[in-house]
């Protein structure tokens, strides 16, 4: 499902996010948010792509200056909404989103840095979770610091967290890519790690009657042992890209490939665009230290070698690239 990024603000500042340095880039424009008719075309352009449902990510969306007004013109043209929060907001705002009842209204809530909170922003947190009203969900972005615990801490903390507020039963999982200066994604060389430590997760969310997802990513075919290839939740290629709307109505394919963003308006609808990036990227596989030379399922064209955040990070993308230096860590911080 595309996604429309309303603000570049954010409470957080979380090391791993592969949007942060997307959102610094367009504050430094004096971008801060999507304006009206900015708004409008993009909701224009989503219905003639036959989207009924649009996801409005940010930053954090629900600091829009006019995010109310937003929700109520989306329930008025018969449109819903998945709005992806940290929901650190006000109590105020809370109240006054859960009194209008917007048709068709779902949350997700970003709980990957909640336990790392001080208490006001851990109770502004809970105040949204108790007192929203609508159906609400929580994501996890799995970071390199999850490998290096190798623990089951964190898949049992959301565990808690779903039966705690009457959650969702359901939690949606990205892994930490690579973007223009943030740290601790995941290395490439360590995707394997994931899927082990994900199979451990996913019996645990299994046993507990919670279903999950995982966020469009290409982990390449010969990295899960043979005992999870039946079911496997990740993709072997990158096609399926997301894209993102940004707040001037620059469309990319995805945060790790946003430096080659499009203005919108050159295109028709949302199938268009994908076929757009589709065609130049295609035959672009990922070439990591001479792992993949030779290998049956890439040469058949079932397996993409990678995430193509990582190629462009190589240079070896061809489209243009940024020219930022970047160095990944293990350190986690936050704007408390």
């Amino acid at each position: 499902m595309p996604t429309l990024m309303l603000t570049t603000r954010c409470p957080n500042a979380c090391v791993w996010c592969f949007a942060q340095s997307k959102m610094r880039e367009y504050r430094h424009r004096g971008i801060l948010e999507m304006g009206w008719e900015e708004f409008v075309s993009a909701v224009d352009f989503f219905e003639r792509s036959g989207e009924r449902r649009i996801s409005i990510l940010g930053g954090d969306p629900l600091m829009h200056t006019h995010i109310e007004t937003m929700l109520e013109y989306l329930q008025d043209r018969n449109l819903c909404a998945t709005v992806g929060t940290t929901g650190i907001i006000s109590s105020s705002l809370v109240d006054r989103i859960a009194q209008a009842r917007f048709r068709g209204l779902l949350f997700g809530v970003n709980s990957t840095s909640y336990f790392d909170y001080g208490p006001l922003k851990r109770a502004r947190v809970d105040y949204f979770l108790e007192n929203i009203g609508y159906p609400t969900g929580i994501a996890y972005t799995i970071s390199e610091r999850d490998l290096t615990a190798g623990s089951p801490f964190s898949v049992l903390e959301r565990i808690v967290m779903i039966v705690r507020f009457s959650l969702r039963r359901h939690l949606t999982l990205q892994i930490a890519a690579p973007a223009d200066e943030n740290r601790c994604y995941i290395p490439f060389h360590r995707y394997g790690e994931v899927v082990d430590l994900l199979g451990k997760w996913i019996s645990i969310l299994e046993a507990n009657g919670i279903t999950y997802s995982v966020d469009c990513h290409a982990i390449p075919v010969c990295f899960p042992p043979e005992s999870h290839r039946v079911g496997y939740p990740f993709h072997a290629r990158c096609t399926q890209f997301p894209l993102d709307v940004g707040p001037d109505l620059m469309v990319w394919p995805c945060f790790p490939l946003s430096n080659h963003a499009v203005a919108l308006d050159r295109f028709r609808d949302f199938g268009e665009i994908r076929s757009y990036f589709h065609e130049r990227t295609q035959g672009t596989t990922l070439r990591y230290e001479g792992g993949c030379t030779g290998c049956a399922e890439r040469d058949r064209g079932a397996c993409d070698g990678g995430c193509l955040g990582f190629q462009h990070r190589r240079g070896d993308l061809r489209l243009p690239r940024s020219s930022t230096n970047f160095s990944c860590n293990n350190a986690v911080g936050l704007e408390l």
